[in-house]
């Protein structure tokens, strides 16, 4: 809901909820994981600094012990792939970043309504053209990748810039000629990852609300003001096009701290694009065989290859990651020896909860297994995919309004406390009476 927040059809406040408010049974450290001592099971914290303004120096840094550590710090945009992308454009990965671009898109749309770059009847025919020129590349917003991230970005800001410019209503509606947006993709198809159909309509859909959807082009470099683009197999055939607001969604790299952590495992815990292998149950292969279990690995920081699945590889999305999250809770919650292959109970335990696990037969750990329940994606419009499945089994894929409630359904229903869920719904109400809000905090 990242793309929402940043035009304004949700606050970001009411889709986030304080940890400590979230689960008050667990201890809370504010800080970044910076290293790890695999074999000493101690990691270290760089913490969190509360008052920026007036501290001066580095932030203090912790030792935390631990009998299991759990790695799901997901993964960072990777912007480091073409000239300027990571100093000149914005990212779409936390609700920072949605407020950081809300506040660019205000920003460039309030330049393009300066009086100095408006619109006269008394200019000359050279002016007026300047002034063009000058407005549209102000109001002119690049999105760099078209998987699902990029698509709904560019749907949302489309339907936002409907609103703000619309006849005589409009916060800008005196730039109605002048916004654009282009969506910049490397591929052939958008939204690779759902059924040819959906890509179709997707494209179709975007096309249909005003979006420049530019399919195999490479941006070739990122710089203050504008893109450089060339089409795939006429890489020699730049084009620079002047922008206001360059957004990044276009692939995932490792965070830090996972790449610190290969350093202390064996060879063989590389895995693809960065990630840290991991078996059946999610255990990263260890230095020496007594600290087996020691580290469990989940989400877009695991390599995990499923024998059950349509993936070779598990995709890096919040569903596999909730899934594994919850296994990952149910395996040290319900104390399997961990070093054990595979994972189970000790016949020493005699607890009640043990006693119950022997009798339900699930004194020995299953497998980890993703449930597949498909995807869903909004495109504008009021228009989104949805293709559902049950395991490997599918069971809809279609493309529209009845998608978008789904979307929305789905989105409320994941949604962390009630609180969320009131407020959520009040921000869709409110935007859908009064329009998206323009303001800038």
């Amino acid at each position: 809901m990242l793309a929402s927040a940043a035009v304004g059809t949700v606050e970001y406040r009411s889709m986030s909820e304080a940890v400590r408010a979230a689960n008050p049974m667990v201890d809370y450290v504010e800080g970044h994981a910076v290293d790890v001592d695999v074999e000493k099971k101690v990691v270290k914290v760089e913490l969190e600094s509360l008052l920026d303004d007036v501290r001066e120096g580095k932030p203090p840094v912790i030792n935390l012990s631990y009998d299991r550590l759990v790695v799901a710090v997901g993964c960072k945009v990777a912007d480091d792939m073409v000239p300027g992308a990571k100093e000149h454009a914005l990212r779409l990965k936390s609700c920072d970043d949605a407020r950081r671009l809300r506040t660019a898109v205000g920003e460039c749309l309030e330049y393009a309504s300066r009086p100095d770059v408006a619109a006269r009847a008394d200019l000359s025919e050279e002016e007026s053209l300047k002034r063009q020129k000058e407005r549209r590349s102000r109001a002119t917003f690049a999105i760099v990748g078209g998987g699902p991230t990029g698509a709904e970005l560019a749907g949302e800001l489309m339907d936002f810039l409907n609103d703000v410019r619309r006849s005589r209503v409009g916060a800008y509606a005196r730039l109605k000629d002048d916004v654009k947006i282009m969506l910049l993709h490397g591929g052939s198809d958008l939204v690779p990852q759902f059924d040819k159909s959906l890509r179709h309509r997707a494209l179709e859909s975007l096309r249909k609300e005003g979006v420049d959807v530019r399919l195999q082009t490479r941006v070739k470099e990122v710089g203050d003001g504008f893109v450089k683009i060339a089409k795939k197999g006429d890489e020699g055939n730049v084009e620079t096009v002047k922008v206001g607001v360059t957004v990044w969604a276009a692939g995932t790299a490792p965070v830090d701290f996972v790449q610190t952590l290969l350093t202390k495992l064996p060879q063989e815990a590389a895995g693809k694009g960065g990630r840290v292998n991991v078996d059946s149950w999610l255990r990263c292969p260890m230095p020496s065989k007594d600290l087996l279990g020691s580290i469990l690995v989940l989400g877009d920081a695991a390599s995990f290859e499923d024998q059950k699945s349509d993936f070779d590889f598990l995709p890096q999305t919040a569903q596999v990651a909730g899934q594994q999250g919850a296994y990952a809770a149910r395996l040290i919650g319900r104390g399997y020896d961990l070093t054990q292959t595979p994972p189970a109970i000790s016949p020493n335990d005699d607890s009640p909860l043990s006693k119950w696990l022997r009798f339900r037969r699930s004194d020995v750990a299953p497998k980890f297994s993703f449930f597949n329940l498909g995807q869903l994606a909004y495109v504008g419009g009021g228009k989104a995919l949805s293709e559902i499945q049950i395991g490997n089994i599918p069971i809809l894929k279609y493309a529209g309004s009845a998608s978008y409630v789904l979307w929305r359904s789905v989105y409320l229903v994941k949604q962390v406390a009630t609180r969320n869920r009131v407020l959520v719904t009040f921000d869709w109400f409110k935007s859908t009476v009064f329009g998206r809000d323009v303001t800038r905090l």
